[in-house]
């Protein structure tokens, strides 16, 4: 096959031009991609914004509207008046899970809270690993929660096996095939799609700063990396066929 422009004639070779098409195809598809992520999370980021800087929920129901509508929720700040109540599992006791704040690894306790119609858990109180055994008073009763909503991160493979029987919980609700909190009060269906964060001390959420997921927004980059990846491919196509003398101008 043989094209001509003007002056210049070009004779692309079948094989290797198959192969450039469907590498182009490919690369384009990759950067579009990336450019359909780019404006979702491009997005995303804007309402999780808006999310973080809006008014304080003040019920359970409120969290779970926005649940249900596939809002941003995670870090949503929250005024609750509700009741602490005792899990009928775990002996009654509150969960102990371990967290980690970047420095440093700690236990904390969640306890199912209570608020209208409607229950998930609150982590409260922390503590050091020296004190497993001797863990600070759980919250009791009817008592203001002040935090932020948090959603459940899923363990993965690095994370440790959670012992039930211990007491001893490494991904919030790590065994439910053993001990389901969902189910830990009697008759009861407790949220476990998220937790409140309780910021203990707080008088008001109105006071709590904002604080944001941290949500990672390189798409831009891979895009044009994609893109750019069709330059240099072309290049070369055109390129090889100039040394291979297929590409060029004819002498008058």
């Amino acid at each position: 096959m043989k094209i001509k422009i003007g002056s210049v004639v070009f004779k692309p070779l079948l094989g290797l031009s198959i192969v450039t098409l469907i590498s182009f195809a490919i690369l384009f598809s990759l950067g579009t991609w990336q450019y359909k992520r780019l404006a979702w999370k491009t997005n995303l980021l804007v309402e999780v914004e808006e999310a973080a800087n809006a008014a304080p929920l003040t019920s359970l129901a409120q969290v779970n509207q926005i649940l249900t509508s596939g809002k941003p929720l995670d870090f949503r700040r929250v005024e609750l008046d509700g009741t602490f109540v005792a899990p009928t599992l775990n002996d009654g006791k509150a969960f102990h899970l371990m967290r980690s704040d970047g420095k440093r690894y700690y236990w904390r306790l969640y306890q199912p809270y209570k608020d209208g119609n409607t229950l998930s858990y609150v982590a409260t109180r922390d503590f050091a690993d020296n004190m497993k055994a001797a863990a600070p008073a759980e919250i009791t009763g009817q008592k203001k929660v002040i935090g932020y909503v948090r959603m459940v991160q899923p363990a993965n493979m690095f994370t440790p096996q959670s012992t039930p029987a211990k007491n001893r919980w490494f991904a919030f609700n790590g065994a439910p095939d053993v001990m389901d909190w969902g189910n830990a009060v009697a008759g009861a269906n407790i949220q476990t799609v998220y937790f409140i964060d309780q910021a203990l001390g707080m008088d008001s959420a109105q006071n709590l700063p904002v604080k944001m997921p941290e949500i990672v927004n390189n798409h831009l980059d891979y895009m044009l990396t994609w893109y750019s990846f069709i330059i240099i491919l072309l290049v070369i196509y055109l390129l090889f066929h100039k040394r291979a003398g297929r590409l060029y101008r004819e002498r008058k």
